[in-house]
Parts: C-alpha cells; structure tokens; sequence
C-alpha cells in the first residue's frame, strides 16, 4: 500500500461553503508554498514545500477573528499504515524529541488497527493509546502534558493511514 504524501491536516466546519471558503483562505495565506493532497467530510490534507509547523501557524493566524470557518490546523510529523506496528514505530522516532523530564500524553482521534491471521481488526481506542503511550520514555500527564503525541486516523481515498505529530497542548486547541 502507498502512503500518501502530506503534512499539514486542516479541520474546518461542515458544508461545501465553508470548505470553498478555507480552501481560498489557505491558497491566499500560504500560496505556491501548499500543494493540495486530498479532502472529506471537513478534513483538508495539505503537502507544505516548507516547515509545517511554519505554515499552520500562518493558517492559524487567518483563521483567528476572521470568520474563517477553520477548527484547527496540525503540522504532521509522520504519516504510516493506520496499522499499530507501523504507528508504534512512527511513535518511537519521533518521540526522541520529547525533553528529558518533559511529560506527555496521547490523544488519538480514530481507530488503528492490527493484523490477526491475515485479517485487519480495529483496536479499541484504550488498547490502541496504550500500546502506543509504551513507545515513550516519558512520564504521562493526561491533565496539563509538556507535549502530546497526537495520532490522527484519515482516509484518502480507500486508503487508511494515521498522520502522527508531536505537538505542545496550544497547538491542538480550537481557533476562535
């Protein structure tokens, strides 16, 4: 299976009009420095040509106070087989850069899956969140975390794939 290629996940409030209108704001903020990868039920998925995290703080700000109906904005670190070896894999590298001391915690939106005698079963979110949690070296703090190590399930086209990002708490709030 082929992995898409993207790095930049927008959320936006339902309805072909608001897509239309996130879609504008997004090419008019970030210009020939986005490409468009794919989109449904409100998920727009974005490939940057620069930083992510660069380019959805800018989304962010276009967002904020203009009537632009955008819910949130997240950079992707990763993006695997929606399929809990490859997102526990995924998880591992990626959390090396959490500091020493810092705490953490997962947030998954979506259900992985694991391969059974040749068949794909949906893990439960409990069971998917704490094999993912034992990939981190750090201390968990589901209240007030340093970071959160956010696994995001998508579909593009008939593909499953999870987008996997380390984020600080802030970037994962709804824009008002």
């Amino acid at each position: 299976m082929e992995v898409p290629e993207f790095n930049l996940i927008v959320v936006h409030e339902p309805g072909i009009e608001n897509y239309q209108r996130v879609r504008n704001a997004v090419k008019q903020v970030l210009g020939p420095r986005i490409v468009y990868v794919y989109s449904y039920q409100s998920v727009i998925l974005y490939r940057c040509l620069d930083e992510p995290r660069v380019c959805a703080e800018a989304v962010r700000n276009c967002g904020r106070g203009t009537g632009v109906p955008i819910i949130k904005v997240i950079p992707v670190d990763r993006v695997c087989r929606a399929e809990i070896k490859a997102v526990r894999e995924a998880v591992r590298e990626i959390a090396r850069r959490i500091p020493e001391g810092s705490t953490f915690r997962v947030t998954l939106h979506g259900h992985v899956d694991r391969e059974e005698s040749g068949y794909l079963v949906e893990l439960s979110s409990d069971e998917a969140v704490r094999e993912i949690a034992e990939e981190v070296s750090r201390p968990v703090n589901l209240t007030k975390p340093d970071w959160v190590v956010y696994v995001r399930v998508v579909r593009v086209g008939f593909t499953k794939v999870a987008a996997i990002s380390l984020l600080k708490p802030e970037e994962l709030r709804r824009i008002q």
